[in-house]
């Protein structure tokens, strides 16, 4: 049985898609903890054996103090990428997030279900996204 609601996924492409694309925005900024997780957990999805492991791993990467929705890039903090603002890169990173977090629990859907969830992302536009209400639920 897969735990978090995650199903059996043979080929999560989109994922691996999204991962990649967190991953090297990440490796652009001072942050050296998530880029080396996010790695290990994209070994995982390349391999067949292995697929439901990192997605696991990864679902857990949006819970619980520390967690990547707490990751925030300041100038005080100093991760901030030169030249960049801090609106600009925290809404890149929130856009990327809420992407991996989406294709993570997608991965093992069909059309109808990616086309509820973009349904619901527009009508609950104005609340918390997913992957920080999944944060406070038991």
């Amino acid at each position: 049985m897969i735990a978090h609601g995650l199903g059996k996924c043979a080929n999560p492409k989109r994922l691996k898609l999204a991962l990649a694309e967190l991953v090297r925005f990440l490796k652009r900024t001072n942050t050296k903890f998530w880029p080396t997780q996010l790695d290990h957990i994209a070994d995982l999805l390349n391999d067949p054996e292995t697929i439901e492991e990192g997605r696991l791993k990864l679902d857990d990467c949006f819970g619980g103090m520390g967690s990547l929705n707490d990751l925030l890039f300041t100038e005080l903090n100093g991760n901030l990428p030169p030249g960049h603002s801090e609106e600009e890169v925290n809404r890149e990173l929130d856009l990327l997030l809420n992407r991996v977090f989406r294709e993570n629990r997608l991965a093992s859907k069909g059309w109808w279900d990616r086309l509820l969830w973009r349904f619901y992302e527009f009508k609950y536009r104005n609340e918390l996204p997913p992957r920080i209400k999944k944060a406070f639920a038991k």
